[in-house]
């Protein structure tokens, strides 16, 4: 520790001196040595001895020797035997739900730690009720909603209206299931709302009356959303909790070494769109905070128009260019159901017949895909399913036989079951991957045993034949449905392993060097910003991580044990506080 914070010093000081200095011609020149400086360009490991950055872009990669006699004012910072490398990149999180969940009590199936509080899982059905009985005692407000985050029934067991009513008779409750795609709620939640048997065959879709089951209090996946959340998002997303839960979120991304994040699919208003760039886009934050809007609200609501009318809305809201924005020609679409509450659609029935949900059928992805794919738009489209991502592979042979395109770069998102044949499909139509590895670590265990069964469930996240292909492949957490840690999901998708050291298909995980690319330079390519972040090269922004030690000479199973310990973000250090 003493180490460390001597290093941070001199480190500090150098910047200090470097932007002060007014005799220095150039002052704003920091030379980066002493350390592996790990560019993720060229062969597997690549490092140089030296790099320059000038304000926030980096003007040199190279040798030592060369840097000092072309830079010989540069102000000098040594990394005293640290690794240096590009900044990581959070492809995919939710900033919103981020915030949301995880600044209410989380009760969870795995432990969550949080920069203020670390929450313990909870293991079973009788776990989770004490903790959540413990947890309701600490709500003092009987007149506003209890909200909770992280059940799920494969771990927790039946909850349900009636359980809860035992609970809380007068106080609402909504349990927010882990998936983020469903809630379970009390008698007293209903009747705060107004929330009738009547009221929902009224005023619900008829696939959202199929999502909702009024006894039981359950509401689940995007039907039954699209019904419940505008009635409670003024509570569950009061301006005191979102704020809150995001300055929480930027601390836990900071500790993590992210320095850009994105989200795809992202909804907002303009109040909400003045509270990120307050807050996202604040000099303090040292992170680019960027979008792509959502393409299934205003496809099923009003067609073609009202997708035209929508993103026209959504891209008015941000600036067009800095530290927060929409990223341009982009648009997600969300195909099947989740994952976590296997939901997802999948061509052989669930190990108890049921099947899963499209959050858009395949009729209307086909009409979505193609307003977009003909403007030349990159399509990211969210599918978790083997019969979701046929039908995927399906609607880009059709885009591809109407509209060729050389360089579309549909991005299969989160790419949970999949078959060899598929991988070898959308190899050849140009489509890339963004993956969520944490779905081995976190659920192939309980899967095998319910809904999914041991083969399908083994074989989750199948990343390997993608790598072999040569298919780009990025890494994600989709916060909260993973930790936003890069490098834990870095060993998430090369271990396979859950918690408890048990290994998932080997065979099918990715190698060291691509889950390195997958949270670095194959994630900005996922953004078509490769030219901008994601390696250390000369021309592109200054943004490095740095850690206590290079994960190309660790194990595997070390990934996720490597400490950062600051960030540089256009060209200025941040510290780390723990």
């Amino acid at each position: 520790m003493h180490k460390l914070k001597h290093f941070l010093i001199l480190f500090l000081v150098g910047l200090l001196l470097g932007c002060n200095s007014e005799t220095n011609k150039n002052r704003d020149y920091l030379l980066y040595y002493g350390g592996d400086i790990v560019t993720m360009e060229g062969p597997e490991g690549s490092t140089v001895e030296a790099v320059v950055t000038e304000g926030s872009k980096i003007v040199f990669c190279g040798d030592l020797k060369i840097a000092k006699e072309k830079f010989e004012s540069a102000k000098a910072i040594n990394l005293e035997g640290k690794t240096m490398m590009p900044g990581f990149i959070e492809q995919h999180l939710h900033p919103m739900l981020g915030a949301l969940t995880l600044n209410m009590p989380v009760i969870a199936p795995e432990d969550w730690e949080l920069p203020t509080k670390t929450w313990p899982a909870a293991k079973d059905q009788t776990d989770y009720l004490d903790k959540l009985k413990a947890a309701f005692a600490e709500h003092k407000d009987a007149n506003k909603v209890f909200f909770t985050w992280g059940f799920h029934q494969m771990f927790h067991g039946d909850i349900n209206r009636t359980i809860l009513d035992g609970i809380s008779k007068n106080t609402p409750m909504a349990i927010w299931h882990r998936s983020g795609h469903e809630f379970i709620v009390n008698s007293a939640f209903l009747k705060k709302y107004n929330i009738t048997a009547e009221d929902i065959r009224a005023k619900a879709s008829e696939v959202a009356q199929k999502q909702i089951n009024f006894k039981k209090g359950h509401f689940f996946e995007n039907g039954a959303m699209t019904y419940l959340l505008p009635m409670v998002i003024g509570d569950l997303s009061s301006p005191e909790r979102l704020k809150s839960g995001l300055v929480q979120m930027i601390e836990l991304l900071h500790r993590n070494g992210v320095t850009a994040y994105n989200e795809p699919g992202a909804q907002m208003d303009a109040n909400m769109a003045k509270m990120y760039k307050e807050i996202l886009g604040s000099d303090e934050v040292p992170m680019y905070s960027y979008f792509i809007y959502e393409g299934n609200t205003p496809l099923m609501g009003k067609g073609e128009q009202g997708v035209i009318d929508y993103e026209n809305t959504m891209l008015g809201l941000l600036p067009k260019e800095g530290k927060i924005k929409f990223l341009p020609k982009k648009v997600k679409f969300l195909h099947d159901g989740a994952i976590i509450s296997q939901l997802m659609q999948m061509k052989d029935p669930y190990t108890d017949g049921h099947h899963g949900e499209w959050m858009l059928t395949p009729d209307l992805l086909e009409k979505g895909t193609k307003i977009f794919w003909d403007k030349g738009y990159q399509i990211h489209i969210h599918v978790n399913g083997d019969k979701g991502l046929e039908s995927v592979i399906n609607v880009i042979e059709n885009r591809m036989k109407e509209t060729p395109r050389k360089d579309h770069r549909t991005v299969i998102v989160h790419f949970a079951n999949s078959t060899d044949e598929q991988v070898k499909k959308l190899f050849d139509l140009g489509c890339i991957i963004s993956a969520n590895p944490y779905y081995v670590t976190g659920f192939s265990e309980k899967f095998g045993q319910v809904g999914l069964g041991q083969e399908r469930a083994d074989a989750m996240v199948r990343l390997a034949p993608a790598e072999k292909l040569g298919i780009s492949i990025s890494l994600h957490s989709d916060l909260p449905m993973g930790p936003a840690d890069p490098l834990y999901l870095a060993w998430c998708a090369v271990t396979r392993k859950n918690i408890s050291g048990k290994v998932f298909r080997k065979d099918l995980a990715l190698t060291k060097h691509g889950a390195l690319k997958a949270i670095t330079i194959d994630a900005a390519y996922s953004w078509c910003e490769e030219n901008n972040i994601g390696s250390i090269k000369e021309g592109k922004t200054a943004n490095f991580t740095v850690i206590d030690r290079n994960p190309y000479k660790e194990t595997d199973d070390m990934l996720k044990d490597i400490k950062v310990l600051f960030t540089v973000f256009e060209g200025k250090a941040f510290p780390i506080e723990r």
